[in-house]
């Protein structure tokens, strides 16, 4: 086991025993593209109305969790269990503790896998933003029932568990040695983009892969410069080739979540970004954001 996920267990207490053995078992990674504890400051995992739990004092020293925060159910028969998973982000926890305002929920319902740990990421992100409410400290999707959000769409929440890959912890902490995608840095130099709104895509770039990042208007996200810079920005990053971000097409053009251009028209987007993959790799799903609500560290953005 990694040293980031034993940091992340000890955080997360899993419902039995995560991690405990390598059979059986499905490891559920959450992370985000917001920034804690500005941004949201609960984190509440609820799993088959049997295990509700809420996090508290993200982004401090004492978070009871960090991002990417993984937890570990595994089968007590063998494997084929059916599980319900509720991830929720929640705000104004100081004050409101677990019955706070719900921003995103993100629901999953699988089955434990047989003979095999996988991997389950499950993104609290920006584009899914208003996709749950709370009612005490139960939590449910705005999407109805049987659907979750996904980039902003509502889609179907069943996820077939034998087209999960099998757990690494590459794929969580990037690459496995704690390196972190540095939001404010990697920007720094970043051009807007002529957005083709008919289809939401931009221009791609031909010489070599690029970074995408959404410039908000209502100051979600990673910020640069202090509070009170008027020209401070605050920028989403989303991952490269993945359904959560954006995907290169066969004509070059880069697609964006249909999401994007809905918060444009909106005005809940400012601009969306681009910068040359170079002096930064490019962002991933299994490559986190640098900030204090790191697993593998501390590093601030």
């Amino acid at each position: 086991m990694s040293r980031g996920r034993r940091l992340a267990l000890a955080a997360l207490v899993a419902l039995a025993c995560g991690g405990c053995g390598e059979v059986d078992e499905i490891v559920v990674a959450i992370s985000t593209d917001l920034a804690v504890p500005k941004d949201f400051d609960v984190l509440q995992v609820q799993v088959d109305g049997k295990f509700n739990y809420a996090y508290r004092r993200l982004g401090a020293s004492d978070a009871e969790a960090r991002f990417p925060a993984t937890i570990g159910f595994f089968s007590s028969d063998a494997g084929g269990e059916a599980i319900t998973i509720k991830v929720a982000a929640r705000t104004n926890g100081e004050v409101q503790g677990d019955t706070g305002p719900v921003r995103i929920v993100r629901e999953v319902v699988t089955r434990i896998p047989k003979d095999r740990v996988a991997l389950l990421t499950v993104p609290l992100d920006f584009l899914c933003d208003g996709s749950g409410r709370g009612a005490g400290i139960d939590v449910e999707s705005t999407c109805g029932d049987g659907m979750t959000c996904v980039a902003g769409a509502c889609v179907p929440s069943e996820i077939d568990s034998s087209t999960l890959p099998d757990y690494s912890s590459r794929d969580v902490y990037g690459g496995g040695d704690g390196e972190c995608f540095d939001v404010t840095v990697c920007f720094a130099e970043a051009t807007p983009a002529e957005v083709d709104t008919a289809g939401c895509t931009i221009a791609g770039d031909g010489a070599g892969p690029r970074n995408v990042a959404l410039e908000t208007a209502g100051r979600d996200g990673i910020c640069d410069g202090d509070e009170d810079d008027e020209d401070r920005r605050c920028l989403v990053a989303l991952n490269a080739d993945s359904d959560n971000g954006f995907q290169v097409e066969a004509d070059g053009r880069i697609q964006l979540p249909p999401k994007v251009c809905e918060q444009i028209s909106q005005k809940k987007i400012a601009a969306v970004l681009t910068a040359p993959a170079t002096d930064c790799v490019q962002k991933t799903a299994g490559l986190p954001t640098c900030g204090p609500w790191l697993a593998s560290g501390s590093k601030e953005p």
